[in-house]
């Protein structure tokens, strides 16, 4: 998408708010979180409606400012390394970002696709560093951390991919195209 400097700017920074409004909104809202850390999380919608809008670089762009911004705001509290941190928070904000590599020729199915393969990469980092950072009585890196990994994030990875599945497409349909 071709736009001027100052346009592209304002988009991502609006983009960028709505993403921290979602953000505390789904903090009070007690049934998108689960008890110990995660979950559904609306304001990955944000962010992947600014890579179909935007394109790819600027959808990075948008996910990268949201973490920083969330992360100076104190909303990404749980802090035990900078492995842990990237894992659980850098990586899982910003790669959603890159949902519309595959969105050739405006086709809804590079969308879905492209959805489902960012999410599944968030979704990987996410347990992994369950698996290796949050494995409670289990030996880290176990097999054990793994199912206990698996089991506890799962659940609300899929929720939340559904929901972008669902509210992303029906936004971007409705987009002003100039």
């Amino acid at each position: 998408m071709k736009k001027s400097s100052t346009r592209r700017i304002v988009y991502i920074a609006i983009y960028v708010a709505i993403t921290l409004v979602l953000d505390y909104v789904k903090e009070m809202l007690p049934f998108l979180n689960l008890p110990q850390g995660g979950s559904i999380n609306i304001a990955l919608i944000p962010v992947c409606l600014a890579s179909f809008h935007l394109g790819v670089v600027d959808g990075l762009i948008v996910g990268f400012l949201w973490w920083a911004i969330s992360s100076l705001l104190g909303l990404n509290p749980y802090f035990v390394n900078i492995a842990q941190y990237v894992l659980d928070y850098i990586i899982p904000s910003i790669i959603v970002g890159a949902s519309a590599f595959l969105y050739k020729n405006k086709k809804k199915s590079g969308m879905f696709a492209g959805i489902i393969i960012t999410n599944l990469v968030r979704s990987l980092s996410i347990i992994l560093s369950g698996v290796y950072f949050w494995p409670g009585d289990a030996a880290s890196g176990s097999s054990a951390a793994l199912i206990g990994s698996l089991s506890y994030n799962v659940p609300y990875l899929l929720a939340t991919l559904v929901v972008l599945l669902i509210v992303t497409p029906i936004l971007e349909s409705r987009l002003v195209k100039d």
